[in-house]
């Protein structure tokens, strides 16, 4: 299993390290270079330590549904208190051509730990994560109104920016795409009118994170891929983690046989870049980023930040509403029984879920390609209730 570096690794420890000046002449200043998580080295000591328990209940849990085809494949990583109990690929990367027919065995690719997933609406965690670092700057602020970093919300003055991260703002579910170019298909999505007040309740919409995508990206002056690259998979040392992987690199395919590029049709049409879909990533990448939030943060967030950002914002509208900041709260559909004690998480339309337990110090990771060769199975949630009861019985 390949190992990365979660605590203490600079983006100049990454990029390499230059030649030291001699006594007494001037050093340059340093001249930043975008960080790619495709080339990033994979350094040593491993964060997690190694153990056993658990493993075999957890293929146990997700064979039924592998067997019943719910899914062609996936991965499980699971680690409690930093010890990895479970890291196992199953089934396959890819089953089927883009004419949905199924391949013969010898034409099949088999899941492995080391592919990558379409996390879909995952990552929206990635997103809420670079909000929160401008909001710890200074730069952003929760309770302003959207409209104050984005013209396009001039007309809709009452929704906040908090409200984009709880998703009760009253935005649409859904929004059909018009425009030419990427970022006239973004700026239409934007100027969409709210389908209720804000405020007036949760109603889960990616048209939340595409602004808050297109906030974070504004007021960064640089596009989200490279944000998600210097600021995320660069202090942790991310390897497999970006938008738009290459083709080099072994990804599961979603519908048609697809590889590589995004599933969500508004992200592909966004470029593959956008605040609510498009990262791909491994089970060990996802589950780094899972185990920082769960033990205060690491160097992407302080622990009050952390506090915060999985404590349940949306008490007034019931449990079924409960979500913190760009993260599900205590939600049994699909946690199972960690939920009920602050589990936090987040899962993605494409089969992607993780779930992080404070309480039993637990992270846990579930992805699978439950899209390929097409949606038609339905939901995935019956699987990760399962691997996640799997983790306490």
């Amino acid at each position: 299993m390949r190992r990365r570096a979660l605590l203490g690794v600079g983006l100049g420890a990454l990029a390499g390290c230059t030649a030291r000046p001699a006594r007494g002449t001037p050093r340059a200043p340093a001249s930043p270079s975008p960080v790619s998580p495709w080339t990033l080295p994979v350094a040593t000591p491993s964060p997690w330590r190694t153990g056993k328990s658990r493993a075999d209940r957890l293929r146990d849990a997700v064979t039924p549904f592998l067997s019943s085809l719910m899914f062609p494949g996936g991965v499980v990583f699971a680690a409690v208190d930093g010890a990895v109990v479970a890291h196992f690929a199953f089934g396959d990367a890819v089953r089927y051509d883009a004419a949905k027919a199924e391949l013969s065995a010898d034409r099949r690719v088999p899941a492995t730990t080391e592919t990558l997933y379409d996390l879909a609406s995952l990552t929206k965690t990635f997103t809420a994560v670079l909000a929160l670092r401008l909001v710890e700057q200074g730069l952003l602020a929760l309770d302003a109104p959207v409209a104050g970093y984005l013209p396009s919300f001039v007309d809709k003055p009452a929704i906040t920016v908090q409200m984009l991260l709880t998703h009760t703002s009253g935005l649409s579910k859904d929004v059909p795409l018009a425009g030419s170019t990427p970022a006239e298909r973004v700026e239409h999505v934007l100027r969409e009118p709210p389908v209720g007040p804000a405020g007036g309740g949760y109603l889960y919409a990616d048209q939340n994170f595409i602004a808050l995508g297109a906030i974070v990206s504004r007021l960064s002056g640089k596009p989200l891929d490279l944000l998600v690259r210097e600021q995320i998979a660069g202090p942790l040392g991310l390897a497999r983690t970006g938008y738009n992987p290459p083709s080099s690199l072994p990804t599961a395919a979603t519908e048609g046989g697809i590889r590589g590029t995004v599933h969500d049709p508004s992200a592909a049409a966004f470029g593959g870049v956008a605040g609510h879909a498009g990262l791909f990533a491994t089970a060990s990448d996802v589950a780094l980023l899972g185990r920082v939030l769960l033990t205060g943060g690491g160097p992407l967030l302080r622990p009050s930040t952390v506090d915060l950002m999985r404590a349940d914002a949306n008490r007034r509208f019931g449990p079924a509403a409960a979500h913190g900041l760009g993260v599900d709260v205590d939600q049994a559909w699909y946690m199972g029984k960690l939920a009920g004690r602050g589990a936090f998480g987040h899962t993605g339309f494409t089969g992607t879920s993780l779930v992080c337990d404070p309480g039993r110090r637990i992270v846990l990771v579930l992805l699978t390609n439950r899209v390929h060769p097409d949606a038609s199975r339905g939901s995935n949630n019956p699987a990760r209730r399962a691997v996640a009861d799997a983790m306490l019985s």
